[in-house]
């Protein structure tokens, strides 16, 4: 019995034994637990991630890369794919997603894993790995000019935001100094705040120096501020070639919000005021190659029925809000007044010639000359109905012109 016995224990110890080693956790490197989300960019469920940020997730362990491509990986919008370009690195265990197309501001964008994306143990990811995140809503401001390696002048206008519609709930703030830390911590004044993306300067800059001038772009909706990077550029300097020319003007056009089939743009006399819409392009095309203005005066003359009347009619220039074409000006427009974009008051020189002259005129007409585009022709405003001389008239004493001063800059400046 004793003999029976033995043999059962004995037994029972070597089932035991085969039974441990069966349960033994697998070799490292082959475990049978899937990949794991660990941290991704942008967080998951940003609420205001940036449009242009790096896109990515990382994973617990070593991916087998060829695992990861744009058939296992998705950007989707709304359930829609966007085209992207997929990449792994093994290094920080991070799957990168690339968009081809910039993204949309506030919207939600789900980054997907599927399946057959596996780690380096052949294990796959489970089903459901991924995670959401919504765009900001500002672009980054680009600045279109001046650029960082020419020569500007005196009055140069700065532009940015491209040639796209006008947004009203976008104003954009304009800093410029000789000082760039100033600039960068904006604590210098600011010049401009508006939601035109054209800055004309009310004072020259300074001659022979840099300057540096920055946009910092507000989302009134949102209170989302955007701090735009600084940019500079180098200004003339005073001992350089004054020289002179003559500018006419381009065509011109005005309309009757009493009769909008009159149209004044073949007639001798151009109509403005509070019952006419009256505007003026400008032919730049005589103004020598590498010009820098300096000064602009514009010469405006009544007819002999509204002498004496400046005082009373007070005319001033403005810049148009958009481009019109002449024979189809409309009162009170299109083209409407730029609501920042008051140019000149006239100056009275005898009963029917006014002078305007500012810097900001000048530095619009420049604009033109350079082709830099967002800025149009010029408007007449009057507190009464005027009539003056168009570009028409029989007396060429008393045309529409512009005397441009400007600086010569040699050959081969970049523009």
């Amino acid at each position: 019995m004793r003999r029976l016995l033995l043999a059962i224990v004995l037994l029972a110890a070597l089932l035991a034994g085969c039974g441990k080693h069966a349960t033994e956790p697998p070799p490292a490197g082959s475990s049978r637990v899937p990949p794991a989300l660990i941290a991704t960019q942008p967080a998951p469920r940003s609420p205001s991630a940036a449009y242009d940020s790096e896109i990515w997730a990382q994973f617990d362990r070593a991916l087998d890369g060829r695992t990861v491509s744009a058939q296992t990986v998705f950007l989707k919008l709304d359930g829609q794919r966007i085209a992207s370009t997929i990449s792994y690195e093994g290094i920080t265990r991070r799957v990168f997603i690339r968009p081809a197309s910039t993204l949309a501001l506030q919207r939600t964008y789900t980054a997907e894993f599927s399946t057959s994306v596996k780690g380096s143990d052949g294990q796959p990811l489970p089903e459901g790995v991924y995670f959401q995140f919504t765009t900001n809503s500002l672009r980054r401001v680009a600045y279109d000019f001046p650029v960082a390696t020419g020569i500007e002048g005196p009055v140069s206008a700065l532009g940015w935001g491209g040639t796209g519609p006008l947004d009203g709930n976008l104003f954009y703030e304009v800093y410029a100094s000789t000082d760039s830390l100033e600039v960068a911590r904006r604590t210098t004044p600011i010049l401009q705040r508006s939601v035109f993306r054209r800055f004309l300067p009310v004072a020259a800059w300074p001659a022979g120096t840099r300057v540096y001038w920055a946009v910092t772009t507000e989302n009134l909706t949102t209170h989302e501020r955007e701090v735009g990077a600084v940019r500079g550029f180098d200004t003339v300097t005073n001992g350089a070639v004054l020289d002179s020319v003559t500018v006419r003007g381009f065509d011109h056009g005005s309309s009757s919000i009493t009769n909008r089939n009159v149209q004044f743009c073949n007639s001798v006399n151009l109509s403005s005021g509070p019952s006419f819409n009256a505007a003026i392009h400008w032919n730049l095309g005589n103004v020598p190659a590498n010009a820098r203005f300096v000064s602009a005066t514009l010469r405006l003359f009544t007819v002999d029925a509204n002498a004496n009347t400046f005082a009373r009619t007070q005319p001033a220039l403005w810049m148009a809000q958009n481009d019109w074409s002449a024979c189809v000006v409309l009162a009170p427009g299109p083209p409407y007044a730029e609501p920042s974009g008051f140019l000149a008051n006239a100056e009275p020189v005898s009963g029917i010639e006014a002078h305007f002259d500012s810097i900001r005129l000048t530095a619009f007409l420049e604009a033109m000359y350079r082709q830099r585009s967002q800025l149009f022709g010029t408007l007449i405003r009057t507190q009464e109905n005027v009539t003056f001389h168009s570009l028409l008239t029989t007396d060429v004493s008393k045309l529409p012109v512009v005397v441009v001063r400007f600086y010569r800059l040699p050959p081969g400046v970049q523009d």
